[in-house]
């Protein structure tokens, strides 16, 4: 069955061009790959079906066709339709320069709209301990990467001169159109000579040599904070790589390195300690250190082995705010291998005194 385009765009058939390409804008801000990377391959089909749609009824004489037969042509009398039949890319550039930033063009005849602002973000890893974790740190990273030339300013041109590329005539793309009978395929690309700029350096820069960066050693002290979570990222504005005038940023991600002993759920700690039987039985306090901060643990008496005990905000110092996670203590009651005589004596009057009071039902 053909495709109802009205229904697709969801206009009806008096709709105005306007109209049209209102319903366009909105139902492709919605649908776009990249605004739906949990369901990308329903939404390039629906996308797809748009584009389609908008290519028909955006224009008079399609429109008047497909009005008039039901069906559209996109060349040698076939109806299925590709991105190589969509003729308003202008379109796309003008909703989606507003979603991602920059200007847009399409080098796979349409597979999706790209920046020509280059990506130029770094991420370094960087491995910390858990003491350093709890405390803060400062840490040296040493890194290379493509910065501004301080010579030309970054804009690869001796003395600073740019002139209008004479590739696109400062538009940054280079746009190919190739007649099809009564449609046209379009093919937008970043232009090759001034890589987007839209200018060209008069005279390259001779340090540089008219890219506009050079390679540079960075040395970088990072303050990791105190109660820094694995994964976490500091940005540094301005210290990722250099291209076309563009700067990126530089983001250390932080790997905590686990502990034996020590185990770490968001804020909070949890360790284990060892204590005899009858300290178990009768209730001590025991000290615990958390990297070099001293916590006294009263254990109750009665305490049952495995037993859980929290200290209030020993653990992990807050980030965000103030205050601290707390520390959950496991306690492990150690039954001892080997016993003397003095030992076994009193633990046989213990057992003596407990079957007496079991055999009486006490």
């Amino acid at each position: 069955m053909a495709k109802d385009y009205y229904q697709i765009l969801g206009v009806d058939k008096n709709a105005s061009q306007e109209d049209i390409k209102k319903a366009f804008r909105t139902l492709a801000r919605k649908y776009h790959p990249d605004m739906n990377p949990d369901n990308k391959k329903e939404a390039e089909e629906k996308f797809k079906e748009i584009g389609e749609a908008y290519e028909v009824l955006s224009d008079e004489n399609k429109k008047r066709m497909y009005d008039q037969t039901g069906s559209a042509d996109f060349g040698q009398g076939s109806s299925n339709f590709t991105w190589d039949n969509f003729s308003h890319f202008n379109d796309f550039e003008d909703i989606f320069s507003r979603i991602f930033g920059g200007n847009f063009g399409s080098s796979q005849g349409f597979g999706g709209f790209g920046r020509q602002e280059p990506e130029l973000d770094l991420a370094l890893r960087m491995t910390v301990s858990m003491e350093e974790a709890y405390h803060g740190a400062k840490k040296e990273v040493k890194y290379k990467r493509n910065a501004p030339c301080e010579a030309c300013n970054g804009t690869g041109a001796k003395n600073g001169r740019l002139v209008t590329c004479p590739t696109c005539g400062g538009s940054g793309q280079q746009r190919v159109v190739q007649g099809q009978g009564f449609f046209k395929m379009v093919s937008v690309t970043t232009c090759r000579t001034c890589n987007g700029r839209g200018k060209v350096p008069e005279e390259p820069c001779p340090v540089c040599k008219g890219s506009g960066t050079v390679v540079v050693n960075e040395n970088l002290t990072v303050n990791v904070p105190a109660g820094a979570r694995d994964g976490l990222r500091i940005r540094f504005k301005g210290k990722g790589q250099s291209q076309n005038g563009y700067v990126g940023d530089l983001y250390i991600v932080l790997s905590v390195r686990p502990e034996n002993g020590i185990t770490r759920k968001e804020d909070d700690l949890y360790v284990s300690r060892d204590i005899s039987f009858p300290e178990a039985a009768l209730g001590t306090e025991i000290g615990i250190d958390i990297y070099g901060d001293k916590h006294t643990l009263q254990i109750p008496p009665g305490t049952q082995p495995g037993e859980i005990l929290r200290i209030r905000n020993a653990g992990m110092p807050h980030m965000s705010n103030k205050g601290s996670g707390d520390l959950y203590v496991q306690v492990k009651v150690v039954v001892p291998k080997h016993l003397n005589s003095k030992q076994r004596e009193l633990i046989t009057q213990l057992i003596d005194e407990s079957d007496k009071k079991r055999f009486w039902g006490h």
